[in-house]
């Protein structure tokens, strides 16, 4: 485990205690200042000088808020906050130093903060102008009952308190202004919630992924014996770099053990990536951020989906109480759901939630452009690497063969076939995420494409001949019901061709049995009665 690694771990272990003390503040002002002031100790643990870099974005989108129109701000802070993004990462190109791996985690939540608090402005304005102008009752009281749960009116220093608060700065998970405003007024206790107990049954599953994840990486590592035996990266010496791109792998294993191989070390990084979420949202659990009352249905992200039920509560009432709103990663859902599409939306669920509600809905356009744009957007947010950019946008083409085969075959199979096809289906995903892995784990083009060449591009293949295959099954089908059609239009006659008359017997005279109706038979006995007279 790596220095920086063990700095992170400890944060998030102080930041999950401090929640006890911090939660119990009772203060609004205070509460703001004391989560602040933690938040820029942290920042300042991780970044040092470059903790000018989130202040400066912050500084920038106050300025937005204050200066730029409603009906716009949320367009120039998205334009200037991911364009503010890119030079932050190559700030080092132009004489500066290189920024450290936890500032850029820092700046990437506080990019999504501060252009969602814009998204939120303008909402509130964009929905009091359509109170305003709307005349149906029904509509207009909807209307109302979003504004009272959905509106929000930040000021400078809110916005500077919200940007730094220590709740989910190092590593999100991302939640709205007004989630935090919510926080803010109070976490209800005494209406039931226990937010220890809650940590508890989320945090014990950390032990097994960080056990998961150490002995995957002593037997299946990302980087060879030279760099975890604590030799370093050196400079042009592949050997002591990652496993995955030096000459070892490709010298003296064959390509299934690499076919393979991307299995284990994609468990070694879901391992380390589920314990960092799973603490994360501690942090938040310990704080009382994201608590709501169960029967609002809380979504991941967004806070509460239906508010009649919340104005019902009573303050002495006990109830249940949900995380739902901080719940960024479903590691059951991540690893056993079937297919690409289902097993994305398990994963940073709270950052999906934001992808979609601010890029995603926003787009005019058609679904399949819709989705590959999100995931140009994903991709730039994660970083300047291109594996980002190969490893998601090859998400659309995946999921475009799997909506495919969804209509052409599951659809109409029956219980048992569907069964197995999901377990098929759940095989080729987790191969995909293995092989889209690698991309993101090198991160390089030419390491990434190296190593996809040294198995043929396989699933890149896959993708290919299964939409072929497709393609072609949907022909046959297609000519097949072209003919079932001609077929029951030539076997029917109309009152202005009369092409021909079928003759038959009757069965029941000849002591027969009836058989069943033709299509048609009706349209033939009157043209033939038609031409008798």
């Amino acid at each position: 485990m790596k220095g920086d690694d063990i700095v992170y771990l400890s944060l998030l272990a102080a930041s999950i205690g401090f929640g006890q003390v911090f939660r119990r503040i009772e203060d609004i002002e205070t509460k703001k200042w004391i989560g602040t002031l933690v938040g820029i100790i942290v920042t300042v643990v991780v970044s040092g000088w470059h903790t000018l870099h989130p202040l400066l974005l912050t500084a920038a989108n106050i300025l937005i808020l204050i200066y730029v129109s409603k009906s716009l701000c949320h367009i120039v802070s998205f334009w200037f906050s991911f364009g503010y993004l890119l030079f932050f990462r190559l700030s080092h190109y132009v004489g500066l130093d290189m920024v450290p791996s936890h500032t850029n985690a820092v700046q990437m939540m506080i990019t999504l903060k501060l252009i969602g608090i814009c998204f939120e402005v303008h909402d509130t304005w964009r929905k009091q102008g359509e109170l305003k102008k709307e005349d149906d009752k029904d509509k207009k009281a909807q209307l109302q009952l979003e504004l009272q749960h959905e509106e929000v009116h930040p000021s400078s220093i809110d916005i500077f308190h919200y940007a730094f608060c220590y709740i989910g700065v190092l590593t999100g998970p991302y939640y709205k202004y007004r989630v935090y405003n919510d926080m803010l007024r109070g976490t209800p206790e005494k209406n039931g919630l226990d937010c220890l107990h809650a940590m508890l049954n989320r945090i014990w599953v950390v032990p097994l992924y960080a056990v998961a994840f150490l002995v995957s990486d002593y037997y299946f590592p990302l980087s060879n014996r030279c760099y975890l035996e604590g030799l370093g990266h050196v400079q042009g010496t592949p050997s002591c770099g990652k496993f995955a791109e030096s000459e070892e792998i490709f010298r003296d294993y064959g390509f299934f053990y690499r076919i393979w191989y991307m299995t284990p070390v994609f468990f070694n990084f879901r391992m380390r990536i589920y314990a960092g979420f799973v603490l994360s949202e501690c942090v938040c659990i310990m704080a009382g951020l994201g608590a709501y009352p169960c029967v609002c249905e809380p979504k991941p992200g967004r806070g509460p989906t239906k508010y009649q039920p919340l104005d019902s509560l009573s303050e002495d009432s006990k109830v249940e109480y949900s995380f739902e709103t901080i719940h960024n990663i479903d590691e059951y859902g991540a690893d056993f759901t079937p297919t690409v599409r289902a097993g994305m939306r398990c994963w940073n669920m709270t950052v999906q939630y934001w992808l979609a509600n601010n890029v995603y809905k926003r787009l005019k356009l058609i679904k399949p452009v819709r989705e590959a744009l999100t995931m140009l957007a994903s991709a730039y947010w994660h970083g300047v690497y291109s594996g980002y950019y190969l490893s998601m946008l090859t998400v659309p083409f995946i999921l475009a063969v799997e909506d495919y085969y969804d209509r052409l075959l599951r659809r109409k199979l029956g219980d048992t076939g569907k069964h197995l096809y999901d377990w098929f289906s759940w095989f080729v995903k987790m191969q995909n995420f293995a092989y889209m892995g690698m991309a993101f784990l090198l991160l390089r083009v030419d390491t990434t494409l190296h190593y996809w060449h040294s198995i043929g591009y396989l699933y890149h293949g896959l993708i290919i001949v299964m939409h072929c295959i497709a393609q072609y099954i949907n022909l046959i089908l297609g000519k097949a019901e072209d003919k079932l059609k001609k077929s029951r239009a030539t076997a029917m006659i109309d009152d202005y061709t009369k092409m021909r008359f079928i003759k038959t017997k009757d069965p029941v005279a000849d002591g027969g049995v009836r058989s069943a109706k033709l299509p048609g038979d009706g349209k033939v006995a009157e043209a033939r009665k038609e031409s008798q007279d």
